[in-house]
């Protein structure tokens, strides 16, 4: 259009000169706006980003590839939303989750399988095959009659479903986004589509769907074969194989120079069967040096990096400044892709040297692509032929390749995300004391979790307050610093001394647990706290005694008033409270423990096997200690005194010459006899005295023993027990 329109305007303005100076702008015009569009190739960013573009190409994965694809189908976010807390005057938090289900298309040629997923660069599913977020996966191979997947079917109805045939794609249902920031993450695959390596011959007889048509010499782990045609496909393999078109008896195919057969003698091919003579070349050209690439950089995926990008380079000899880049969707090793990058080199200056040579009719039986020789033993390939009446022009390209040295290639140092094999969780409920100020209301259950190595990233908790009742959401206890067990018993001790007599072996859960020593001022300043069982206790010595073992020494026993002087038995629960990742079991829901019969309901993150622990009747936190310092003293009359010194649960600590808060609502204490004398007891109390007269004294029978008691707001103290007779 612009060729004529500008003809006409030239042709007004200048005569039959502006015409055709009008028609030769108005052409390059017309080409820049109508010029067909080009044709391209795969390319390596192709495989790295996901996509959900309409009409976005599908490749199809040969060997073992990490692809991206694209997303075929997907719901809206699925909100999920959890209200929590509002009791005792206090605002309720309502929290909001997301889940999403989609599907993502792979490869456009049916795969074996797909092992390890990535979100974000982060394994989403390692090597075991388990999920680190809650979701529910399938992958559909991609042959011609697989089914509609059930989830897309239900959802935009059957008749309006499609199978997706003769492409292989994958289906999350309800994927849990919350790690991902509420968003679609975006999505890695290790795709399996042929077992072992593969070449060109097996990519470009599946691409040509003949057998045999192409044939490969350079292994490859895995191919992803992309391009608006079968050339474009083949290209990246045939560029570094060296391939070129051979023909033969079977017909034409493709084949690299170095499988191409036993070089053959060009003189075998003449009638007069005579020996070759520099007069039959009759036109030689020769390429510049300068016209090579300095050198080859070959870009490629490497396994031994998560098929991360790499790359490998080679000097060519003799070559330019120009450097020859070439992207290879590839998987190979960096061994390989080095001496591959060699080899390129080698045969970078191979075909510079153009020979026409003259010969006669029976050349015509020389197979083109193949490699000849000439009397003087230099080897050519032959590019083509010119038949001019009974000459025949043979049209030669120099075959020199240079001889390669193997020599070692590094892929760099991975950094990748662990992938940790499936790990064992561990859950332990513990009744915990009163630990300062205020006093506790309700009691304080301690939800405390590890697993056996730190791939495991915490556990989704329910609480069941009684049979048949809905379970209530917690969150998700993050692993703890240091859990396990007792692995021998433990002797009771003194709940006064440091006990340096005894020691307790502990296993833990996850062998990379630590624990460390202190010395006596931290340790009399509250470290290293933990409970083992139902007893607060404090270790100053941690030392290793085996995988996943420690042995703590230098104790302080029964602390906070908690199972003084206990004895625990091999098995019993072990937590280190110097930590915040265990959970504390809302006041609300602890009310509902205290009577027993609640339960715990918890699952491994990312996992769906729930196991239930049965929530002990609990109540540590609301009884008051047990006083101490009893000290019976004679009134002169025959009866005694009696007084007692108050401890308090808000400040388990000991204070010389200081009165401790009470801790309660009010001072109340309880005394009672054992064995129990008619009219005699109990007595209470608003101070912590007592007096008994001689006559009640004498009337006790022998061996009576005096157990004083605090009352609480909710229970009773332990007691303290003094002879009086």
């Amino acid at each position: 259009m612009a060729t004529l329109v500008l003809s006409v305007v030239g042709g007004i303005v200048g005569g039959p000169v502006g015409a055709a100076i009008g028609a030769a702008l108005g052409q390059q015009v017309d080409t820049a706006i109508f010029k067909p569009k080009g044709r391209e190739g795969p390319r390596l960013a192709d495989l790295k980003v996901q996509a959900s573009t309409y009409g976005q190409q599908i490749p199809q994965l040969f060997g073992t590839m990490r692809v991206a694809g694209s997303v075929i189908w997907a719901t809206d976010l699925i909100e999920r939303r959890n209200k929590s807390g509002g009791g005792k005057g206090r605002p309720s938090v309502t929290e909001y989750s997301y889940a999403v289900s989609l599907a993502v298309a792979l490869s456009s040629r049916p795969i074996r399988a797909i092992r390890r997923i990535w979100a974000d660069g982060n394994l989403l599913r390692g090597a075991s095959g388990t999920f680190q977020e809650r979701c529910i996966f399938r992958w559909h191979e991609g042959g011609e009659d697989q089914a509609v997947d059930p989830l897309i079917a239900s959802a935009i109805g059957p008749p309006s479903a499609s199978g997706f045939r003769g492409l292989a794609y994958a289906v999350f249902e309800e994927l849990e986004l919350g790690a991902f920031g509420n968003r679609i993450p975006s999505l890695t695959f290790e795709v399996e589509a042929d077992a072992g390596s593969v070449d060109a011959g097996l990519v470009g007889s599946t691409l040509l769907g003949e057998a045999g048509r192409c044939v490969g010499e350079w292994p490859v782990a895995g191919y992803a074969a992309s391009g608006d045609r079968a050339r474009d496909a083949l290209a990246p393999l045939f560029e570094v194989d060296g391939a070129r078109v051979v023909s033969g008896s079977d017909g034409w195919r493709v084949a690299p120079a170095g499988l191409a057969g036993t070089p053959l003698e060009l003189g075998g091919f003449r009638e007069a069967r005579r020996t070759e003579m520099e007069r039959d070349a009759i036109e030689r050209q020769r390429a510049p040096l300068s016209s090579l690439p300095g050198s080859i950089r070959l870009r490629h995926y490497e396994p031994e990096r998560d098929y991360q990008l790499g790359q490998q380079s080679s000097a060519v000899a003799g070559g330019g400044v120009r450097e020859e880049r070439i992207d290879l969707p590839a998987v190979l090793p960096a061994t390989s892709a080095r001496a591959l990058a060699q080899r390129l080199a080698a045969a970078a200056a191979d075909g510079r040297e153009t020979l026409i040579w003259q010969a006669d009719l029976a050349a015509l039986a020389l197979p083109v692509g193949r490699i000849v020789t000439l009397a003087d033993g230099s080897g050519w390939r032959l590019a083509g032929r010119n038949v001019r009446a009974t000459d025949i022009l043979l049209e030669l390209k120099r075959h020199e390749p240079v001889p390669t040295v193997d020599l070692p290639a590094e892929p760099g140092v991975p950094v990748r995300p662990p992938d940790w094999p499936d790990a064992a969780g561990t859950v332990h409920l513990f009744d915990l004391p009163n630990l300062g100020s205020p006093a506790a209301s309700t009691a304080r259950i301690l939800i405390a979790a590890a697993g056996s190595n730190d791939g495991w990233r915490g556990a989704d908790c329910w609480f069941v307050p009684a049979v048949e009742a809905e379970p209530v959401a917690l969150g998700t206890v993050r692993p703890a610093a240091a859990l396990g067990h007792l692995a021998e018993p433990l002797a009771s001790g003194s709940e006064y001394l440091i006990d340096r007599a005894h020691g307790l072996t502990v296993r833990l859960v996850n062998p990379s647990m630590t624990l460390e020593s202190v010395d006596e001022a931290a340790l009399l300043g509250g470290a290293n706290r933990a409970m083992v069982g139902d007893e607060l206790l404090q270790f100053g010595a941690a030392e290793v005694v085996g995988p996943a073992a420690w042995r703590l020494s230098r104790l302080l026993r029964g602390r906070a008033g908690t199972a003084s002087a206990a004895a625990h038995t091999s098995g019993t629960p072990f937590v280190l409270l110097d930590d915040s990742a265990p959970m504390l079991l809302p006041e609300a829901l602890a009310i509902a423990a205290e009577s027993g019969g609640a339960r715990l309901q918890w699952a491994s993150r990312g996992g769906t096997a729930l196991t239930e622990v049965a929530v002990p009747a609990a109540g540590a936190a609301l009884s008051p200690l047990a006083p101490v310092h009893g000290r019976l003293s004679p009134d002169g009359a025959g009866g005694v005194f009696v007084s007692w010194r108050r401890r308090s649960r808000v400040d388990t600590g000991w204070r010389d010459h200081v009165d401790l808060p009470i801790g309660e609502g009010q001072e109340a204490w309880r005394i009672t006899l054992s064995p129990a004398v008619p009219g005699v007891a109990p007595w209470e109390r608003a101070t912590p005295d007592l007096h008994i007269a001689a006559a009640i004294l004498a009337a006790l029978p022998p061996g009576t023993m005096m157990a004083i008691r605090q009352v609480g707001d909710f229970w009773l103290s332990p007691p303290l027990s003094l002879p009086l007779t």
